[in-house]
C-alpha cells in the first residue's frame, strides 16, 4: 500500500511540474530542439487515440497499431472483426455459426472499450462474458479512414471497459466528392452490397452509406469425421448498416457535426452439440452531435452528445438506451507541453423481460486530466489522472504514467504503467434467470488492477520495421460468471493475472513484394479463493502466429495471410448432468490460410475475390467441444468474388 502511495503522489507532482515547469530556461532550449523535431517528424505517422490528442506515433508511450483505408481495400476486408485480426496482439473470438456475436481480446482480456470517432459505443448492459460490445454492429469498413488499436490499460482517460486496451474507429472526412458502390456473390449463398458517397459543398460536408450482408447457410468441416458438412437446420443471417453524418463549418476554426448510426443483425444461431436454433435479431439506433473549435492554434476543444439505443431478441427481448457527453480542452502552454482536460457524463436504462426486475439503470460522472510534457530533446513523459463517480461502483481515482524514449525519426522505447477500475455492468448486478439458472449480484465489488508495457519500435533499415512488447496485468476482485454444474452465478474472483508478449516485422522485398509476420504469447491465471492458487484459463490458445506476403502494383493487389495458433488445452472430462464428454478444445493447434486479390480493370472498375480457410481446416476460435466435436466450428473453405465501381 505505501509503494502505491508513492506511485501516486509521484504522478500527482509530474501532472502539476509538467503545467509549471515548462516555462523555465532549460525546457525554453527543449522548444527549440522540439521545434527542429517537429519539422523533421512532419511525414512520421501520428495517432489520437493514445493521448487524446494528436502525437507522432514514434514520441506515443504506447503500444498502437494501426489500420488505414488503403490497407482496408488492398485486402478487402468484409468488416472491422477481419481487419482486426491482421493487427498483432489482437484476438477475434468468432463462433463461426450465423447470427452470433464476434468479441475481441487486446493483451487476452475481453475487457475492450470501443470507440466510434471518440465516442463510446460499449453496451453497460454486458453480456455473460467481460466483452461489452459485439464486432458485428460496428460501422461499415467502407465509413473507415482509420481504425487504431492502442494495447494496453486506458483507464486514467477513458474510464470503464479500458482494462485490454482501446480500439477507436475514425470515419472518413468530407472534404471533397467521391462516391463508391460494390456487390459480391460467394459460397452458401453469400451476397454483400456496400454504397457509399461523401461530398463537399463550401462549408457543408455529407457522408451516407449503407450496407448489406446476407448469408443463407454456413458449412464446416467436422474435426471428427474430417467431412465438410452443411448445419443441419437454419443457419442464416443477415447484417444490415446505414450510416449518416454531417458537417457544417461555422467559422475558420469552429464547426459541428451531426450524425446517424444504424445496424441490424438476425438470423439463426445453431449449437451443434444438440443441434437446437434459436431466432437472434440485434438493432443499434444511435444519434450524436459534435461541435469542435480552435482558438488561436493553441487550443483545441470539442463537446459531444450522443443517445445510443440497442434492442436484441434472443428467446425473450431486452433493450439499452445510454445518453452521454464528453467535453475536452486540449491547451498548449509552449512548445514542450500540452495539457488536455475534460469531463463526461453516461446513464445507460436497460430492461429484460424474463431476467430483470423492472427496468434497471447505471450512471457515472467523471473528470480528467493528462498532461505531456516534453522534458527534454528526446524525452516525453504522459502522465494522466481521471477520477470517476460511478452510482454503483463507488467512486475511484487511476493514474497513469507513460516515459518515451525517441532515439531517431523511426525508434523509440517507451514503458507505460496505469491503474484500472471496471465497474459490474447491468447484466452483472441484476440478471435473475430463474428458467437457465443463471443470477446476478447486486453485491459486486468493482475490478481494480494495474497494467505494465514495456515496449521497442525501430527501423532496422529502410525496408524492415521491428515491433516488441511485453504486458503484465494484475486485476483484484475479477468479475466472472462460475457454473457449479446446477447453476451460473456472477462473483468476484480473488485475482486475475495476465502477462505476455509480441513481436511483429515488416520487410519490403522490393517495389512489389512485402511480407509480414507476427507472434504473439498470452497467459491468463484466475485464483478463484477455492484454495487451488492461481490456475490457467483454458478458454484460449496461448500462442498466435501471422503470416503474410503482399504483391501489388499499378493494377494488381493479393494477399496471402496465413494465420495459427497452438497451446490449446484438450483435456476432458464427463459432465455429471449429460453425461456427454467436454472439452475446451478437440485439437491442441490449427492453421488456417486466407487470401484476397484485387484488379483494377480501368479508373473506375475493380474486381476482386476473397477465399477463407483456403486448406478447408477443421477448427474454432471459440472454446467449447462435446463429444470430441467442436461446439462452435469455424466455416470450411469458402469464397466470394465481386466488382466494385467509384465515382
Amino acid at each position: 500500500m505505501e509503494k502505491k502511495n508513492v506511485l501516486r503522489n509521484a504522478i500527482l507532482l509530474s501532472l502539476l511540474v509538467g503545467a509549471t515547469a515548462v516555462y523555465s530556461p532549460a525546457v525554453v532550449a527543449a522548444e527549440e530542439i522540439a521545434n527542429e523535431d517537429a519539422m523533421e517528424f512532419a511525414m512520421e505517422e501520428y495517432v489520437v487515440t493514445a493521448s487524446r490528442t494528436q502525437t507522432a506515433k514514434v514520441d506515443t508511450p504506447a503500444n498502437v497499431s494501426t489500420i488505414d483505408a488503403a490497407k482496408i481495400e488492398s485486402r478487402r476486408y468484409q468488416d472491422v472483426a477481419e481487419a482486426l485480426k491482421d493487427v498483432p496482439g489482437a484476438t477475434i473470438v468468432d463462433s463461426g455459426t450465423g447470427a452470433y456475436e464476434k468479441k475481441v481480446m487486446l493483451n487476452g482480456d475481453e475487457r475492450v472499450l470501443v470507440l466510434v470517432d471518440g465516442r463510446r459505443v460499449n453496451l453497460d448492459m454486458g453480456t455473460m462474458t467481460r466483452s461489452s460490445f459485439d464486432l458485428n454492429q460496428l460501422p461499415d469498413v467502407s465509413q473507415i479512414e482509420r481504425i487504431e488499436v492502442v494495447k494496453g490499460h486506458g483507464g486514467s482517460l477513458y474510464g470503464s471497459d479500458a482494462v485490454g486496451g482501446v480500439i477507436n474507429i475514425i470515419t472518413k472526412k468530407m472534404d471533397h466528392n467521391y462516391g463508391k458502390v460494390s456487390m459480391a456473390f460467394g459460397s452458401n449463398q453469400a451476397r454483400d452490397g456496400k454504397a457509399m458517397y461523401t461530398m463537399k459543398e463550401g462549408k457543408t460536408g455529407i457522408s451516407v452509406s449503407a450496407s448489406k450482408y446476407k448469408q443463407d447457410y454456413y458449412k464446416y468441416k467436422d474435426v471428427a469425421t474430417k467431412s465438410t458438412t452443411r448445419w443441419p437446420g437454419q443457419s442464416d443471417f443477415t447484417n444490415e448498416k446505414v450510416g449518416l453524418k454531417i458537417n457544417q463549418e461555422l467559422t475558420g476554426s469552429s464547426a459541428i457535426e451531426v450524425g446517424y448510426d444504424f445496424s441490424k443483425f438476425d438470423g439463426h444461431n445453431p449449437v451443434l452439440y444438440n443441434h437446437t436454433f434459436a431466432s437472434i435479431s440485434r438493432k443499434t439506433n444511435n444519434l450524436y452531435a459534435k461541435y469542435d473549435w480552435t482558438i488561436n492554434n493553441k487550443k483545441q476543444g470539442y463537446k459531444k452528445n450522443y443517445r445510443n439505443e440497442y434492442k436484441s431478441q434472443y428467446k425473450y427481448a431486452n433493450q439499452e438506451k445510454a445518453f452521454g457527453f464528453d467535453v475536452q480542452q486540449a491547451i498548449t502552454t509552449s512548445e514542450a507541453n500540452k495539457v488536455i482536460v475534460g469531463a463526461s457524463y453516461r446513464k445507460a436504462k436497460a430492461s429484460n423481460e424474463v431476467a430483470y426486475v423492472g427496468e434497471n439503470d447505471i450512471n457515472n460522472k467523471a473528470i480528467f486530466v493528462n498532461d505531456i510534457w516534453n522534458f527534454a530533446s528526446t524525452w516525453s513523459l504522459n502522465a494522466g489522472a481521471r477520477y470517476d463517480k460511478h452510482s454503483t461502483a463507488g467512486s475511484e481515482t487511476t493514474l497513469s504514467a507513460g516515459l518515451n524514449k525517441k532515439f531517431d525519426e523511426n525508434s523509440h522505447a517507451y514503458i507505460n504503467w496505469g491503474q484500472v477500475f471496471k465497474a459490474p455492468t447491468i447484466d452483472d448486478l441484476y440478471y435473475n434467470d430463474t428458467v437457465w439458472g443463471m443470477y446476478g449480484n447486486p453485491n459486486l465489488r468493482p475490478e481494480k488492477g494495474e497494467t505494465l508495457t514495456i515496449g521497442y519500435g525501430t527501423k532496422l533499415n529502410e525496408k524492415t520495421d521491428l515491433n516488441l512488447s511485453y504486458f503484465n496485468s494484475d486485476l483484484d476482485d475479477a468479475i466472472n460468471w462460475i457454473y457449479n454444474g446446477t447453476i451460473s452465478e456472477v462473483k468476484n474472483v480473488h485475482k486475475q493475472k495476465k502477462n505476455g508478449m509480441e513481436l511483429s516485422i515488416s520487410h519490403e522485398l522490393n517495389d512489389n513484394w512485402n511480407l509480414e509476420a507476427s507472434y504473439s504469447y498470452v497467459r491468463v491465471r484466475n485464483d478463484n479463493n477455492d484454495g487451488n492458487g492461481f490456475v490457467r484459463d483454458i478458454n484460449y490458445m496461448p500462442n498466435t502466429y501471422r503470416l503474410g506476403v503482399r504483391y501489388h502494383d499499378e493494377k494488381w493487389n493479393a494477399n496471402l495471410t496465413m494465420r495459427a495458433a497452438n497451446g490449446a488445452d484438450t483435456r476432458g472430462k464427463v459432465d455429471t448432468y449429460s453425461g456427454a464428454y467436454l472439452q475446451k478444445y478437440v485439437d491442441s493447434s490449427y492453421i488456417t490460410v486466407d487470401m484476397a486479390v484485387s484488379y483494377k480493370a480501368t479508373e473506375t472498375w475493380t474486381v476482386f475475390a476473397k477465399g477463407y480457410n483456403l486448406l478447408n481446416k477443421a477448427y474454432a476460435e471459440q472454446a467449447g467441444a462435446t463429444n470430441y466435436r467442436y461446439d462452435y466450428p469455424a466455416q470450411s473453405r469458402r469464397f466470394i468474388v465481386g466488382a466494385e465501381y467509384s465515382f
